[in-house]
C-alpha cells in the first residue's frame, strides 16, 4: 500500500513539474512574440526577454540554446499543426460546388485564424527562418505525394507535376497570407470560395499564358483535368 502512494506521488510530482515547464515556455514564448511586435529580432537581447518575463536567465537557458533555438522551436510547433491540417485529397477530386472544398480546408483555415496574431508577426520580421516558405515547401510536396499515389506519376513526369502542386500550394498559402495581412475583414467563406477558384479555375489559364501549349495540355493530361481533345475541364 504504501509502496502504491510512493508511486502516485512520484507521478503527481512529475506531471506537476511537466505542467510548471510547459507553462514556462509559453510564458517565454509569447513574450518573445510580443517583442517581435516592437523590436526587429536582432535587437532582441536574452536580458531584455528575460526581463519582460520575469524569469531569471537560467530558467531561459534550461530551455532554450539561444534566441535563434526559441524562435525555431516556435516555428517547429506551428510546422507541426500546420502538417495535421493538410487535407490535399481535393487535389485529385472533380468537386464543383463549394461545399465540396470544406472538408479539405475549414480545419486548415481555422488553424491559420487561431494563429492569427503570431503570424502576422512573423511575417513581418526578417527572421532567421520563413515559416511561409517552410509551409509551401511541405504543401507542395504534400499535394505531389498526392497526386503520384493517384496518378502513378512516373518519374519523367515528376518535375511538371512538382511543379503544378508548387501552384496550387502557393495560390491557397498566399491567399491565407492575404487575408491576414491586407484583408482581415474578409470571412472565412470568403476566403473559402477565393481558394476554391484557385485551382479549379484558374490554374489552366495562368499556366497557358507562361508555358508553351504543347507543355500545358501535357499537363493537363497527366493530372486529367483536360479531356482527350485537350479541352479545360476546369472551365
Amino acid at each position: 500500500m504504501q509502496l502504491f502512494h510512493n508511486e502516485c506521488c512520484i507521478r503527481e510530482e512529475k506531471m506537476s513539474k511537466d505542467l510548471r515547464n510547459i507553462k514556462t515556455k509559453e510564458n517565454i514564448e509569447s513574450h518573445f512574440i510580443n517583442l517581435l511586435e516592437r523590436y526587429k529580432f536582432q535587437d532582441i537581447t536574452i536580458k531584455l526577454l528575460i526581463n519582460e518575463c520575469q524569469i531569471n536567465r537560467s530558467t531561459f537557458y534550461r530551455n532554450y540554446e539561444d534566441k535563434y533555438d526559441l524562435i525555431y522551436k516556435i516555428v517547429e510547433e506551428l510546422i507541426k499543426q500546420f502538417k495535421k491540417n493538410i487535407h490535399c485529397q481535393f487535389i485529385t477530386l472533380h468537386l464543383k460546388k463549394e461545399n465540396d472544398f470544406k472538408p479539405y480546408f475549414s480545419s486548415l483555415l481555422d488553424y491559420f485564424n487561431k494563429h492569427k496574431d503570431i503570424f502576422i508577426v512573423l511575417y513581418n520580421n526578417d527572421l532567421p527562418i520563413n515559416i511561409f516558405d517552410e509551409m509551401l515547401t511541405i504543401y507542395s510536396h504534400y499535394l505531389l505525394n498526392e497526386l503520384i499515389y493517384h496518378y502513378h506519376i512516373s518519374d519523367s513526369q515528376i518535375k511538371i507535376a512538382n511543379y503544378f502542386s508548387k501552384i496550387i500550394a502557393s495560390n491557397i498559402l498566399v491567399a491565407i497570407k492575404w487575408w491576414h495581412l491586407e484583408s482581415p475583414q474578409t470571412s472565412k467563406e470568403e476566403i473559402l470560395s477565393l481558394i476554391r477558384n484557385n485551382p479549379n479555375k484558374n490554374i489552366s489559364t495562368n499556366l497557358k499564358t507562361i508555358l508553351p501549349d504543347g507543355f500545358v495540355k501535357e499537363l493537363l493530361n497527366i493530372l486529367n483535368l483536360s479531356d482527350v481533345k485537350g479541352n479545360s475541364l476546369t472551365k
